[in-house]
């Protein structure tokens, strides 16, 4: 398998895709969302994880399959009859909108540490984008102040 980290110009992504990706909280909700798609088999999925990455990055089976038995553990997952894994009707009582602000707190977090590592790599330069990062952190502020804020746009 041909690994673009292993190019010498993109050795500083491997801290990346080790830190980001793997002990971010990154993985437990794209397991769930992929398994939202279709059931799935733990090979299935980092197959589909390693797809969307376009090759860049392929869970290792010691960070899936110990997610998997967890959501089972919790009763949010469950294997079929042919032996992959799907969700529950506990899964989809308990995944309302809290699961959804949930998941939308987590991604947001995960792409802040991400732009965090990338920055503190000499990854990116992220001041061409200080003024969007600005008026983000603004709209999220106006949330956090409540719904009579006045803030926002």
């Amino acid at each position: 398998m041909h690994r673009p980290w292993g190019n010498p110009g993109f050795r500083h992504l491997v801290h990346i895709k080790r830190v980001q990706l793997g002990q971010r909280g990154f993985l437990r909700p794209e397991v769930i969302q992929l398994l939202e798609q279709r059931p799935m088999s733990g090979v299935d999925i980092m197959r589909r994880m390693q797809e969307m990455s376009r090759g860049w990055y392929r869970p290792s089976p010691g960070s899936i399959y110990p997610i998997l038995e967890q959501l089972e553990k919790e009763g949010l997952i469950a294997k079929n009859k042919e032996g992959k894994y799907e969700l529950t009707t506990n899964y989809r009582k308990q995944s309302g909108m809290a699961g959804d602000i949930s998941d939308a707190m987590t991604a947001m977090e995960g792409t802040a540490s991400y732009l965090e590592d990338l920055q503190s790599t000499g990854g990116a330069d992220l001041s061409v984008y200080r003024d969007r990062i600005e008026k983000l952190a603004k709209r999220l502020d106006a949330l956090g102040s409540g719904p009579h804020s006045g803030g926002g746009t």
